[in-house]
């Protein structure tokens, strides 16, 4: 692909700054790479890959995600609008989707019940065990985490369904 340059091969020719990234043109746009489970940046120097327009940066996207599964592009126009985003559909409900969600509930149920058991066990010794108050409020921690991702998650799923026209 001609079209796909670094920026720094393509930084002669631009007309202006952005305030949020490289020096590009208007009818240019950057796309940043990031991982599908953590939705995280991906190159550690943060440089996007530089196109001179849209349809060749969406091409550019779809076939990294065919090529590499668990990776997702995100373009960006000039402005640092977001254009468009692209991700594996199957990677992104695995990590993101209504399975994730349950998971996070029964994680957070799992460690609600742990943490409610530490500390019940130490008050049953008298306080003699401080170590199960330590460990049961850290469970309690991670289960009020887990318990709110996992229903939001799935709040968002039913939201997304009523919205939906077709079902």
């Amino acid at each position: 692909m001609k079209s796909c340059q670094r920026i720094v091969q393509n930084a002669r020719r631009t007309n202006a700054a952005t305030y949020w990234g490289p020096a590009m043109t208007e009818s240019q746009c950057a796309v940043f790479h990031f991982d599908v489970k953590t939705m995280s940046m991906l190159e550690a120097d943060n440089v996007p890959v530089i196109f001179d327009n849209l349809a060749d940066a969406e091409r550019y996207s779809k076939d990294q995600i065919a090529s590499t599964p668990g990776m997702g592009c995100r373009i960006h126009d000039r402005g640092g609008k977001i254009v468009g985003t692209f991700a594996d559909t199957q990677v992104y409900e695995r990590f993101h989707g209504p399975p994730a969600a349950r998971r996070s509930l029964l994680v957070g149920i799992a460690c609600l019940v742990a943490g409610v058991g530490f500390i019940g066990l130490d008050v049953w010794f008298r306080f003699r065990l401080i170590f199960g108050v330590f460990l049961g409020v850290r469970f309690l921690w991670v289960a009020g985490v887990n318990l709110i991702d996992g229903v939001t998650g799935l709040k968002r799923v039913e939201h997304n369904r009523s919205d939906d026209p077709g079902g």
